[in-house]
C-alpha cells in the first residue's frame, strides 16, 4: 500500500515537471520568435510576404509584456517561497525579539568601563551607524505595512481592471480580421494578465500573513533600537566620566607642579598660574561638553521618537480612515505627542564657543615656536633666565601646548554638538509642529461619535447609565480621612478672607458712592477714580467667588480620587465666576457701567439678565465637555455630553438672544449727553452670531461632529470673553478721553472769559454766570475719540485672530478637498475647497473695504488733511478701483489662474470688446482722464449742452448730475472730453447776477439809485469784490431802464439772493414813493360799434 502512494506521488511530481518544462519550453519558443522578427525586421531580412503582416511597436509590445509574464512569475514563485518559510521566520524573529529584550535587561552601567577613551569614541560611532541602519529599516517596515494594507484595498480594483481587459481582447480577437503578429501580441497581454491575476490572488489572500510578518520585524527593530539606545546612553555616560576625570588628572597636574616649584622668579610663577587657569578652563568646557553631549542623545531620542511617531500616524490615519475609531486614536496620539525642553540659548553659546575657538587658536599660534615666544617674553627682563629657570620655562610651555589642543578640541567638540542640538532642535519643532497641525485637522474634520438618529436613541439609555457607572468610579470617600485637616485648614484660609471682606463692604461701597460723586463734574473729575472703582468693584466681587472655590475645593479633595486634577477645573471654574461676578456688579443700576461709562439703566437691567442666563448656559457647556476628556469615555461615548450642548445652545438660541434684541433697542433708543445715537454694531453682529452659531453647533453634534462643535464652543466663549473685556475697556478709554476734553474746553473756557473780562471790567456782573453752566460736560475732542475708537477696533481684530489661528492650520486639510482638476499633459492645477474659500474670503474683504474705504479715510486722513473741493472724491474713487483690482487679482489667483492668464484674458477682451462697445471704453477711458485731470469734481456746477446741475457721482463710464428738479441725470464720461461744457465752479465760485428795473420818468431817479445800492448792501450774500453795478441802458417812452449786477460767492445763493434783492427793492421803492414804468397802451371803445358787434355774437351763437 505504501509502495502505491509513493508510486502516485512520482507520478504526480513526474507530471507536473513535464508540464512546466513544456510551458517553459513554449515561453522560450515565443520569445525567441519575436526577438528573431524584431532583429530581422531591423536588418531588413525579413520576408516580404511577412512584412506587411508585421508592425515593429507591436512586435516591441509583445516582448514587453513576455518579459513582464515572466517577471510576475518570478515573483509568485518567490512569494510562495516565503510564505512557506514565513511559520519559521516569525519563531526566529520571536527568539531574536527576546534576546533583544533579554540583552537591553541586562545591560548594566559598567558595561564599558574597560574601554578607553579612543576605544569609547570608536564604539560610540559603531552604535549609532546601526542606529541608523536600524531607523532606515523601521521606515521601510513602515512602508511595506502600509502598501500591504492599501493591497486589501487596491487589489480588487486591479483584478476587475484585468478583467474588463481579457474580455475586450477576447471581443477583438473573435471579432477582428487580424494578423499573427497582433494575436501574438493579445495572447502575451493575456497571459501577464493571468499571471497579474494570480500574483494578486495570492497576495491578497495571504496579506495579513505578509502585514504580520512586517510588523514582526518592525518590533524587531524597534527592539533593536532600544538596545542601541540603552547602549549609546551608558557609553555616553562613561565616556563623558572618562573624559572629566582625564580634564581633572591634567589640572591636578598643573597644581602638582605649581606646588612642587621652587623657583621664585615671578615670570615662572605668572606661566604656572596661567597654566592652572587654562586646566580649571579644561575641566570647565569638559563639563559643559559632557551636558551637551547628554542633551544631543536627548534630542536624537525625540526626534527618533517623534519620526517614528509621524510614521505611526500616517499608517493609521491611512488604515482607519472614515471610522469613528479614528477620532479616538487621533486623540490618544495627540496626548502622547513627545514634549521636549529646547534650549533657546544654542545660537548664544555657539557664538561664544566660536570666539573662544579663535582666542586660544591665537594663544597655540603664539606658543607655536618656543625659542622665538620665550625671546619675546625674556627681552623686558632685567637680568637673564638661568639654565634651570629656561628647562622649566620650556616645559611650562610644553605642557600649555597640550592644554590649549586640548581645550580647543573640547570647543570644537562643543561646536560640533551644539550644531547638531540646533539641527536637531530644529527638526523636531518642524515634525512636532507638523504632527501637531496634520492631528488637529484631522480630529477637526473627522466624525468623533455616531449620529443621532434612531439607534442612537435607542442606545442611548444604556450608554447614559454605563457613562455615569464610568463616572461614579471617580467619587470615592477613601481622601477623607487623609485630606480631611488639610482641607479644613485651606477652606478656613479662604474663608477668613471673606469674611474680612464681607467686614469692610460697607465701606468699601460708601468709597465707591463717594467717587461716583465725583465722575462727570468740571472740577472734581479724574483720571483715576474709575480703576479705583474697577478696583473696589472686584474685592466686593471676590468673596461669592471665594465661597463658590472653597465649597468645590471641599467637595474635590474629600469625594474625588484625583483631587489635583479636579482641582484645575475647579480654579477654571472660578476665574469664571469671578469674571461674571465682576460683570454683574458693573451692571448695577448704580454701578460703574451706569455712572462712570453713561450707559442707560433700562439697557442695563437688560444685559444684566443677559449675563445672569449666560452664566448657566456656558456652565452648562462647560460641565458637558469634563465626561469626553476622560480617557475610558471620550467623544464617542459622550452621550450625556452631547446632550446637554444641544439643550445649552437652545437656551442660547431661545432664551438668551430675545434678551439681547430687547437690550438692543433700549440701548440704542437712549441718546448720548450731546444727543446722538449710540452704535450697536457689535451688538448687532453679536446677535447674528447668537442666530447662526447654535444653529451650526446643533447640527454638527447631530452629524456626528462633537469633538468639532466643543471645539468651535470653546473658541466661541474665548471670544466671548473677549468682546465682554474689549467692550469695556473701550468704555475706559473713552472715559479718558472725554475727562482730558472736558478739561482742555473748561481751560480755554476760562482763558476766553478772562479776555472778556479785561476788555470789559465795567460790566462784569452782567456776565456772572456759573462756569459750570456754560459749558456742557459731554463736550469731547471727535478727532481723538475716531482715532480711539478705530484703535480699539484694531485690538478687538487682534485679539480675536489670536483666539481663533489655530482655525488656520486647521483649514488647510480642505486643500485635499479637489473640486476641479485640469491636466494638459505636463501639468495637473487643481482647484480644491481651500481655493474656492480663499477667493470668497478675498471678495468679502474686497467689498467690505469698497463698502467702508470711504469712512476709514476720513477718520485717518481727510479730518486731519485740509484738501481742495473734490479731492477727497477722486482719492476715495482711487482707492475704490485699486482694492477692486486687487482683489480680484488675489480671488483669480486663489482659484489657481495665474497673472499671465489673467493678463491674456484682459487682453483678449479689450480687443474683443473694443470692437463691439467702442463707446463704452470710450467713455471708461474718459472717465480715467476725468479722475486724473479733473475738470469737473464732485459738486461742481456744470452745464452740458441742455443739461444743467451739480455733479454727484464721478464713475469710470458715467457722471451723475442733480438738476433744479431734484432728477439724477447720467451723462457718458465721453461728453465731458469730446464736447463742450461749462463749469460754473471750476476755478472760481463766485458769478455774477443780472436782472433789469424799469424807473418811471417823472420819480427821484438819485433817490431810486440810493434805494437799489441800499437794497445790494442789505443782501447777505452779496460779495464787496467784485462790486456791485447800476448802468443805465436806454430811454424807454415813459421809463429809464437800469441794469444791475451783483455777485454771489457759491451757485447755491444766486436763487436766494435773486429773491431777496426783488423783494427789498420792490418794498423801497414803494416806501418812497417811486414808481416802475409799464409799457402803456390806449384803447378807445366806441358805443354802437359795440352794440353791433354784440348783436352779431349773439346771432351767430344762435
Amino acid at each position: 500500500m505504501m509502495f502505491n502512494k509513493a508510486w502516485w506521488l512520482i507520478l504526480f511530481f513526474v507530471f507536473c515537471s513535464a508540464s512546466i518544462r513544456a510551458e517553459t519550453a513554449q515561453e522560450q519558443v515565443v520569445e525567441e520568435s519575436v526577438r528573431n522578427q524584431i532583429s530581422a525586421f531591423k536588418s531588413g531580412t525579413l520576408e516580404t510576404e511577412t512584412v506587411a503582416n508585421v508592425d515593429s511597436q507591436t512586435l516591441n509590445t509583445t516582448l514587453q509584456f513576455i518579459e513582464r509574464t515572466k517577471k510576475q512569475k518570478s515573483d509568485i514563485d518567490a512569494l510562495e517561497k516565503q510564505l512557506q518559510k514565513l511559520p519559521q521566520e516569525l519563531l526566529e524573529i520571536e527568539a531574536r525579539i527576546k534576546d533583544y529584550k533579554d540583552a537591553t535587561d541586562s545591560l548594566k552601567n559598567s558595561a564599558f568601563d574597560t574601554l578607553s577613551l579612543d576605544e569609547l569614541s570608536r564604539k560610540q560611532a559603531e552604535i549609532q551607524s546601526q542606529l541608523q541602519t536600524v531607523q532606515v529599516t523601521l521606515g521601510e517596515l513602515d512602508g511595506r505595512v502600509s502598501n500591504n494594507r492599501n493591497l486589501l484595498i487596491n487589489n480588487p480594483k486591479i483584478t476587475d481592471e484585468n478583467l474588463a481587459r481579457t474580455q475586450e481582447i477576447t471581443r477583438l480577437k473573435v471579432s477582428n480580421q487580424a494578423n499573427k503578429s497582433a494575436i501574438d501580441r493579445w495572447n502575451a497581454e493575456l497571459d501577464y494578465l493571468d499571471a497579474n491575476n494570480r500574483f494578486n490572488t495570492l497576495l491578497t489572500t495571504n496579506a495579513e500573513k505578509l502585514i504580520e510578518l512586517d510588523e514582526e520585524k518592525r518590533s524587531e527593530a524597534a527592539a533593536k533600537q532600544q538596545l542601541l539606545q540603552k547602549q549609546l546612553a551608558i557609553l555616553q555616560e562613561v565616556l563623558n566620566a572618562k573624559r572629566l576625570k582625564a580634564s581633572e588628572q591634567k589640572a591636578q597636574q598643573v597644581e602638582n607642579q605649581q606646588v612642587k616649584n621652587e623657583i621664585q622668579n615671578f615670570l615662572i610663577q605668572d606661566e604656572l598660574e596661567h597654566n592652572r587657569e587654562l586646566s580649571q578652563f579644561l575641566v570647565k568646557q569638559t563639563q559643559l561638553l559632557n551636558t551637551l553631549s547628554q542633551d544631543d542623545l536627548r534630542t536624537k531620542n525625540i526626534l527618533e521618537g517623534l519620526t517614528q511617531t509621524q510614521r505611526n500616524i500616517e499608517e493609521q490615519i491611512s488604515a482607519l480612515q472614515g471610522t469613528l475609531v479614528l477620532s479616538k486614536v487621533i486623540n490618544q496620539q495627540m496626548q502622547a505627542l513627545p514634549t521636549a525642553k529646547l534650549n533657546n540659548e544654542l545660537a548664544t553659546s555657539i557664538a561664544n564657543v566660536r570666539v573662544h575657538i579663535f582666542e586660544y587658536s591665537q594663544q597655540r599660534d603664539q606658543i607655536y615656536t618656543l625659542e622665538e615666544y620665550i625671546r619675546t617674553l625674556t627681552q623686558s627682563l632685567e637680568e637673564p633666565l638661568t639654565d634651570e629657570e629656561n628647562q622649566a620655562l620650556n616645559k611650562l610651555l610644553k605642557e600649555r601646548q597640550k592644554l590649549l589642543d586640548d581645550i580647543i578640541k573640547s570647543l570644537n567638540s562643543q561646536l560640533n554638538v551644539s550644531i547638531n542640538i540646533e539641527n536637531n532642535q530644529k527638526q523636531i519643532g518642524a515634525i512636532s509642529g507638523a504632527l501637531q497641525r496634520k492631528l488637529q485637522q484631522q480630529s477637526f474634520w473627522v466624525n468623533s461619535n455616531n449620529p443621532m438618529g434612531l439607534d442612537w436613541i435607542k442606545a442611548f439609555p444604556k450608554l447614559a447609565f454605563s457613562e455615569i457607572a464610568e463616572l461614579t468610579k471617580y467619587v470615592s470617600f477613601s481622601n477623607v480621612g487623609k485630606n480631611l485637616l488639610p482641607t479644613v485648614l485651606f477652606t478656613a484660609f479662604f474663608l477668613l478672607i471673606s469674611f474680612l471682606l464681607n467686614w469692610k463692604k460697607k465701606a468699601i461701597k460708601d468709597r465707591l458712592f463717594k467717587i461716583a460723586g465725583y465722575v462727570n463734574t468740571l472740577k472734581n473729575d479724574s483720571h483715576w477714580y474709575t480703576p479705583e472703582a474697577m478696583f473696589w468693584t472686584l474685592l466686593l466681587a471676590l468673596p461669592s467667588t471665594l465661597m463658590f472655590f472653597t465649597a468645590y475645593n471641599l467637595i474635590a479633595f474629600l469625594f474625588f480620587n484625583d483631587p489635583i486634577a479636579a482641582w484645575r477645573w475647579g480654579l477654571r471654574l472660578t476665574l469664571y465666576w469671578w469674571f461674571f461676578a465682576t460683570v454683574l456688579s458693573l451692571l448695577r443700576p448704580n454701578g460703574l457701567a451706569y455712572r462712570h461709562f453713561g450707559m442707560p439703566q433700562q439697557s442695563n437691567r437688560i444685559f444684566q439678565r443677559i449675563i445672569k442666563q449666560s452664566i448657566w448656559i456656558i456652565g452648562l457647556l462647560l460641565i458637558s465637555s469634563i465626561p469626553s476628556q476622560i480617557e475610558t469615555i471620550g467623544y464617542p461615548n459622550d452621550v450625556i455630553g452631547q446632550v446637554m450642548s444641544i439643550v445649552a445652545l437652545a437656551l442660547c438660541l431661545f432664551v438668551v438672544r430675545p434678551l439681547l434684541d430687547r437690550g438692543i433697542t433700549e440701548y440704542q433708543n437712549a441718546k448720548t449727553e450731546d444727543g446722538t445715537i449710540r452704535n450697536v454694531s457689535l451688538f448687532k453682529l453679536l446677535r447674528l452670531v447668537l442666530i447662526i452659531a447654535p444653529i451650526l453647533l446643533i447640527v454638527l453634534i447631530v452629524l456626528g461632529y462633537y469633538y468639532t462643535a466643543i471645539y468651535l464652543i470653546t473658541h466661541l466663549l474665548n471670544s466671548y470673553f473677549v468682546v465682554l473685556i474689549w467692550v469695556f475697556g473701550r468704555y475706559f478709554a473713552y472715559r479718558a478721553v472725554t475727562i482730558s476734553a472736558r478739561r482742555l474746553a473748561y481751560r480755554r473756557l476760562q482763558e476766553k472769559r478772562q479776555k472778556i473780562r479785561e476788555q470789559a471790567a465795567d460790566h462784569t456782573h452782567k456776565d456772572d454766570i456759573k462756569e459750570e453752566e456754560s459749558i456742557k460736560l459731554s463736550v469731547v475732542n471727535q478727532q481723538i475719540l475716531r482715532v480711539t475708537d478705530l484703535l480699539g477696533w484694531v485690538v478687538l481684530f487682534g485679539l480675536l485672530y489670536i483666539v481663533w489661528s489655530d482655525l488656520i492650520s486647521i483649514a488647510y486639510y480642505l486643500d485635499g478637498v479637489i473640486l476641479f482638476e485640469s491636466n494638459d499633459g505636463t501639468k495637473v492645477e487643481s482647484i480644491t475647497l481651500l481655493n474656492l474659500m480663499r477667493a470668497f474670503l478675498y471678495v468679502v474683504i474686497t467689498y467690505v473695504l469698497v463698502k467702508n474705504i470711504a469712512g476709514i479715510l476720513e477718520v485717518v486722513l481727510f479730518s486731519r488733511v485740509r484738501l481742495s473741493k473734490g479731492t477727497p472724491q477722486t482719492i476715495i474713487t482711487m482707492f475704490i478701483y485699486t482694492i477692486v483690482a486687487i482683489g480680484g487679482v488675489s480671488a483669480f489667483s486663489a482659484l489657481g489662474i495665474s497673472w499671465t492668464k489673467i493678463q491674456w484674458i484682459f487682453t483678449a477682451l479689450s480687443v474683443g470688446l473694443g470692437f463691439g462697445v467702442r463707446e463704452i471704453f470710450g467713455s471708461v477711458v474718459s472717465g480715467s482722464i476725468l479722475l486724473f485731470e479733473r475738470p469737473i469734481r464732485v459738486g461742481d456746477k456744470v452745464t452740458v449742452g441742455q443739461h444743467t446741475g451739480f455733479i454727484t457721482k464721478i464713475r469710470l463710464r458715467s457722471t451723475t448730475l442733480l438738476n433744479s428738479d431734484n432728477m439724477e441725470v447720467v451723462l457718458p464720461n465721453q461728453a465731458f472730453v469730446t464736447d463742450r461744457f461749462i463749469n460754473w465752479t471750476l476755478n472760481n465760485t463766485i458769478t455774477r447776477l443780472q436782472f433789469f428795473l424799469n424807473v418811471h420818468l417823472e420819480d427821484d431817479l438819485q433817490k431810486a439809485r440810493e434805494l437799489i445800492l441800499q437794497a445790494i448792501s442789505e443782501a447777505p450774500k452779496v460779495v464787496a469784490e467784485p462790486k456791485p453795478a447800476i448802468n443805465i441802458l436806454r430811454f424807454n417812452d415813459n421809463a429809464l431802464e437800469h441794469e444791475i449786477e451783483v455777485f454771489v460767492g457759491e451757485l447755491g445763493d444766486r436763487s436766494e439772493t435773486l429773491t431777496f434783492l426783488h423783494y427789498r427793492i420792490t418794498e423801497l421803492l414803494k416806501q418812497h414813493h417811486i414808481r416802475f414804468a409799464f409799457k402803456q397802451l390806449d384803447v378807445n371803445m366806441h358805443t354802437a360799434e359795440v352794440r353791433q358787434a354784440v348783436t352779431l355774437s349773439e346771432n351767430l351763437a344762435k
